[in-house]
């Protein structure tokens, strides 16, 4: 029985012992047991996504999660749904501790997830330009956001958004964020209405949110939310310009199934490349398999980009699958990344009298001072239109490559038939340098930045032609015949023809 007593009065001993080492934090190399701070997800929305942040607190002698520091610190992490990321991208095994902390861990403190970071938690230097980042992202039961663009001049960060029409205006809030993961900087937005079409009405528009940024401050990702929201369902990355290295970019609106015609594609495209366009830039709504093809092929080349329109709204609630949206989109993607834009369509040709080139031509006239002032004072070129009939019979005139234009389905080339010509603002497309434009339509501008005009190509310096399958209701007397274009027969139409041939070789297309 003594004995028995004095296993007893030992093992007792034995456990204490245990257990005050285990509890004592003076011991070197033994981590106290982490105090977890977490924020809760918003439960603004049911389909709302927070982030919760957890800190991980660690006294002088720790070497838990240390990642060599000898100083006393407080790491900062992101659970988002199932996964954990740290911030400083410290190794797996340290983000599996961590995530077991996050679950088992005994104290929750909670704070706001809004919260913002400092200024200089932002990349101070400029950052060097990445392919551009877009794509729809819900931002309330009826706005949706499509890109973000990082404009020089302001210090802004310029969002486009999809707005229910009629709209009452709200109040927009903008996170700006150094990561993915960062709680970010939260501002106020200023939202700024696009032009509604001026033919016929539709459920729904397009809009700016202007982001303000801090003085050298660059941030990576931006969300965007209204003032009734607890948290965004949004994060886009943010686009910065580039040194400009195009010329002139051609931008078209989006395209979707109605367009099948490769041979009229390729034509336009050779075309506009030989009249000096270093890149074209595409919406993709919906793009027929062979056309698709093609536009790829071209994309692998670099001279076509095709970016994601996949609208989330029906394409008959918004005018001509959100034209609108997809030119501002355009025009302010190119800021500092090329030199002048011009917005036209496929069925669309700006032909030049002299000029083959219409960079060069946009540099002469772009630079012609304004008799009553003193300085370059147009920001754009308006080119006015004249309709060419494609469902008449083809012109009797002949020339060289007229066998070649007839076999490939060249029909530009084919149809010599002019209507009247259109005066300004009617019909007319527009060539614009990027910096000068706040708010543009189809076929004028809407409204110049201050400082800014507008320069009307003569006819007879330049001219649009827009060849049409059906009669259109501006296609006014007194017809004529025009040769202008055939001129340019003898090198483009073997430029054209050997590219169907190459492309009908590598991409088993029928041309």
């Amino acid at each position: 029985m003594k004995q028995c007593k004095i296993m007893v009065v030992l093992t007792l001993g034995i456990c204490l012992g245990t257990l005050l080492i285990y509890t004592n934090v003076s011991y070197t190399g033994v981590s106290t047991r982490p105090i977890i701070l977490a924020t809760q997800p918003s439960r603004h929305r049911d389909n709302t996504h927070g982030d919760i942040i957890v800190s991980v607190q660690k006294n002088k002698d720790s070497t838990m999660l240390q990642s060599g520091s000898k100083s006393p610190k407080q790491e900062a992490y992101i659970i988002n749904g199932n996964k954990t990321t740290l911030n400083n991208r410290n190794s797996e095994r340290n983000r599996q501790m961590l995530q077991k902390a996050a679950y088992n861990a005994p104290e929750i403190h909670i704070r706001r997830s809004e919260a913002s970071l400092r200024e200089d938690a932002f990349e101070s230097t400029f950052p060097p330009r990445k392919p551009y980042q877009s794509g729809f992202q819900q931002v309330d039961d009826r706005i949706f956001i499509y890109s973000a663009i990082y404009e020089i001049a302001n210090s802004s960060v310029r969002a486009l958004i999809l707005v229910p029409e009629p709209f009452k205006p709200v109040s927009f809030f903008c996170i700006l964020k150094r990561s993915w993961v960062h709680l970010g900087l939260r501002i106020k937005g200023r939202f700024q209405h696009i032009p509604p079409s001026r033919w016929g009405s539709y459920k729904n528009r397009c809009g700016f949110v202007h982001c303000p940024v801090p003085p050298n401050s660059y941030p990576e990702f931006i969300s965007v939310l209204t003032a009734r929201m607890s948290s965004p369902l949004n994060a886009l990355p943010v686009n910065y310009p580039g040194p400009p290295y195009n010329r002139l970019t051609r931008c078209y609106p989006a395209v979707h199934g109605n367009f099948t015609d490769v041979n009229t594609l390729v034509t336009a495209l050779e075309t506009s490349r030989y009249f000096g366009t270093d890149k074209f830039l595409f919406y993709n709504y919906s793009i027929p398999e062979d056309v698709n093809k093609v536009l790829l092929h071209y994309e692998r080349e670099g001279i076509v980009e095709m970016r994601n329109w996949k609208l989330p709204i029906p394409p008959d609630q918004i005018h001509y699958w959100g034209q609108m949206a997809s030119i501002h989109d355009c025009v302010f993607s190119q800021l500092g990344v090329a030199k002048y834009v011009l917005l036209a369509d496929i069925d669309e040709i700006i032909v030049p009298k002299e000029n083959v080139s219409i960079a060069d031509l946009a540099d002469r006239l772009l630079n012609t001072r304004k008799p009553t002032s003193q300085q370059n004072v147009y920001g754009a070129l308006m080119f006015q239109n004249a309709f060419f009939a494609l469902y008449e019979n083809e012109t009797k005139y002949m020339f060289s490559a007229k066998k070649d234009a007839k076999k490939f389905k060249m029909n530009v080339f084919l149809h010599t038939n002019r209507s009247r010509i259109n005066g300004p603002n009617y019909r007319s497309k527009l060539l614009v340098k990027p910096e000068a434009v706040n708010l543009i339509h189809v076929h004028i501008m809407e409204e110049f930045l201050p400082g800014w005009e507008m320069y009307v190509v003569s006819p007879e310096v330049a001219l649009m032609h827009h060849y049409r399958e059906k009669k259109d209701s501006q296609s006014l007397n007194p017809w004529s015949q025009d040769f202008t274009f055939i001129k340019y027969s003898s090198s483009l139409i073997p430029k054209i023809k050997d590219r169907l041939i190459s492309l009908q070789s590598e991409l088993g297309i029928q041309i």
